[in-house]
């Protein structure tokens, strides 16, 4: 069986095995050039011309193994900078010496070219729905929980005994596990299983349920492997939470890193060894495509080429810096340049850091992934609501706004939908704002569970939320939404041993033809209006009086 490993392993040899053929090439290419110089009067385009192959032969051969070859180069390179910046012809002498150099690099290594086969791996099917064991002796508390969690979708397995979860494990491994540390009647304390558990390699997301609230029990738990700590009586809204949180980070979208870079080869070999690491990569060869490619990938961060032939690498990030859109985008200079000064000159033209070729292929991964997560990080408290964590108001206009220009582009339909929970202040004020909150993050927690991910999802006011769903007409949005209306109304609460259940009301309007959110957003109000005049608790699409 041939595994990721392997397969990695193969991709790059016959990247190498291509940068080899393209030595075979370029190599004689170059002593011609040097030659050249052997009485030119026009020496300076020439050496310029080699300045910049050495540079790029200088940075590539490390990452394609050939040490020896790219510092070899790299004297070359330094001696042709000595030239241009003496403003003399270089001497007979220094001619010949350079030309005995060339010749020791191009005996440094043999050019020798082997076949690589790719081997073929089967793609393994995902997942559609996330399993859960929970460990419960109590029933009343396990009912509850269970309603819970399969009303945001999640697939609930109960046990009333250790012995039965056990059994369970050993069949198959759930995505999660909720128990409860308090076994009356078992021989081990809760936690002493867990540790067993743990011991026989479950390592699982464990979320503990108990009736202990002192520093010992939660110390225990944090050695267990505890990711969620919650204290009876249960919060059933507040652990589903945690659960969402956990389950998002582990489920998040691949970093994206666009590589700009010139050089086909080396551009291929970092995106590699990123997708190998769980990122994703989009190559971009030419400059020109800079702004067009921005908006069809929306990079976590830019590795950007510092030497290209149609503009520099400062001169394209400071053209993508004209624009406010990508001024929050890290961008990463990559170059053989060693000198410190000239690489600070550089850094200071909108770029964020500085790598240095040839850069082994784990810092390279360990430096793009610490900047992407950290854009990613500062991205989302921009632009997300912090109770939530849905798209604050203004950004999720600006969202709509875009997506009625593509829609209107492609003449595909959209959906927008305004939603409010009914009768939201009697909550606060019968249950108070803590309860409140959790009812806000329940419902945006059902929204973020049932709806696709291309779907967008804003928090438009306190207990408003605005949807936007593309290539969906407002029938089928009717659908979706009323079985969210109505899975919500099932959603138990509680509040001091007492339990309750909310409803929402939701308008939906058509933006299909549309190019002005505001109008949109009005329409969709409109229909929500009309909701909550006609009782609440339902959808209503928009008609045009």
């Amino acid at each position: 069986m041939t595994t990721a490993k392997d397969k990695l392993e193969q991709q790059l040899a016959l990247l190498n095995q291509q940068y080899l053929q393209r030595l075979q090439l370029e190599l004689p290419q170059l002593q011609l050039q040097c030659e050249s110089l052997i009485d030119n009067l026009q020496w300076r385009p020439l050496v310029s011309q080699l300045l910049a192959n050495f540079h790029t032969l200088a940075g590539s051969a490390g990452t394609f193994g050939l040490s020896e070859l790219g510092a070899s180069a790299k004297k070359l390179e330094q001696q042709c900078q000595a030239w241009l910046q003496s403003q003399q012809a270089p001497s007979a002498s220094d001619i010949q010496q350079f030309l005995q150099l060339f010749q020791l690099l191009r005996q440094q290594k043999q050019l020798v070219v082997t076949e690589f086969k790719l081997p073929i791996v089967n793609k393994v099917s995902e997942k559609n729905t996330t399993l859960i064991y929970l460990l419960e002796d109590e029933g009343e508390t396990a009912r509850h929980l269970c309603l819970t969690l399969a009303t945001f979708g999640y697939q609930v397995e109960w046990f009333q005994q250790p012995k039965q979860l056990e059994i369970a494990l050993a069949k198959q491994q759930p995505d999660a596990l909720i128990i409860d540390i308090e076994l009356p009647g078992e021989t081990e304390s809760g936690l002493n299983f867990i540790n067993r558990l743990q011991q026989d390699g479950a390592h699982l997301p464990l979320f503990v349920l108990t009736s202990h609230d002192d520093f010992e029990h939660y110390l225990h738990a944090v050695r267990s492997g505890a990711l969620g700590y919650f204290v009876k009586p249960l919060n059933a809204s507040a652990l589903e939470a945690r659960l969402q949180r956990m389950l998002a980070s582990r489920q998040r979208d691949a970093f994206r890193v666009l590589i700009v870079d010139d050089d086909q080869l080396l551009a291929q070999h970092y995106a590699l060894v990123l997708e190998n690491a769980g990122l994703r990569a989009e190559i971009l060869n030419d400059p020109a495509e800079i702004f067009a490619g921005l908006r069809k990938f929306h990079p976590d961060v830019i590795l950007l080429d510092v030497n290209m032939p149609q503009c520099t690498g400062p001169e394209l990030a400071q053209l993508i810096r004209l624009q406010d859109e990508w001024l929050g985008v890290p961008i990463i200079y990559l170059s053989s340049e060693t000198d410190s000064e000239r690489q600070l000159e550089v850094l200071i033209k909108a770029g964020d850091d500085f790598l240095t070729k040839p850069i082994s292929d784990n810092a390279l991964i360990v430096a793009i992934f610490a900047r992407a997560q950290r854009a990613r990080q500062l991205a989302e408290v921009m632009t997300k609501d912090s109770l939530t964590g849905l798209l604050q108001h203004a950004h999720i206009k600006e969202r709509l706004a875009s997506e009625l220009v593509r829609s209107l582009r492609h003449q595909q339909q959209v959906s927008v939908v305004m939603l409010d929970i009914d009768h939201f202040k009697k909550v606060n004020d019968n249950y108070g704002h803590l309860t409140g909150d959790q009812v806000i993050t329940s419902l945006s927690n059902l929204l973020k569970q049932q709806l696709r991910k291309s779907d967008m999802i804003g928090r438009y006011g306190g207990e408003e939320f605005l949807l936007v769903l593309p290539e969906c007409p407002v029938e089928k949005a009717l659908k979706i939404v009323e079985k969210m209306r109505e899975a919500f109304a099932q959603l138990p609460f509680t509040f001091d041993g007492s339990k309750f259940n909310c409803t929402f009301s939701a308008g939906i309007a058509s933006g299909l033809g549309m190019e002005v959110a505001d109008q949109v957003i009005e329409q969709a109000d409109q229909a929500l209006y009309q909701a909550k005049s006609a009782g609440r608790n339902q959808v209503k699409i928009f008609v045009a009086g």
